[in-house]
């Protein structure tokens, strides 16, 4: 009877000090729930994929509410693209195509409205993240390079 009290207690013992390190009573040391990071996609922002490809610029999103925008963008064409965000009344379709920095076949950024933020030139089959705090407006999400936006590299997306 002693031997099978003992290894009662043995098989026993594991489950009772589990039991103690697994309380869920608080103590000063234990972290309250305001210290715990939110993972609250409202807080988080949105998050819109962007493929650029000859000859669109394609969002998973056209429209997402203001406040932070992460863009994943990647250029599923064949050759080097860009990722440019304007805020402009205008539509993406109807911005004068003049010259930029010297190059012709561009659309003046600093006249057709506001750079928010861009990738720069991206290679055939590279991804980058673009994270921007957008205000509510109008804007149009385009490839500036030469020839490219005035080949269908624009689009109208909305801030709400």
């Amino acid at each position: 009877m002693k031997m099978t009290a003992r290894w009662m207690l043995m098989i026993t013992m594991p489950f009772v000090l589990l039991g103690a390190a697994c309380s869920s009573s608080k103590d000063a040391s234990s972290p309250s729930t305001a210290d715990v990071p939110s993972t609250d996609a409202a807080a988080a922002g949105e998050t819109v994929s962007v493929s650029l490809n000859q000859w669109t610029i394609t969002p998973t999103a056209t429209t997402v509410p203001s406040g932070p925008v992460t863009f994943d963008v990647t250029n599923d064409g064949t050759m080097t693209h860009e990722f440019v965000v304007l805020q402009t009344e205008t539509a993406a379709s109807e911005i004068p195509i003049k010259s930029f920095e010297g190059e012709t076949d561009r659309i003046n950024e600093d006249t057709a409205g506001t750079n928010v933020g861009e990738t720069g030139d991206m290679e055939a089959g590279t991804s980058q993240t673009l994270k921007l705090d957008l205000a509510p407006g109008h804007y149009v999400l385009v490839c500036n390079l030469p020839s490219h936006y005035g080949l269908g590299m624009h689009t109208d997306f909305t801030v709400a």
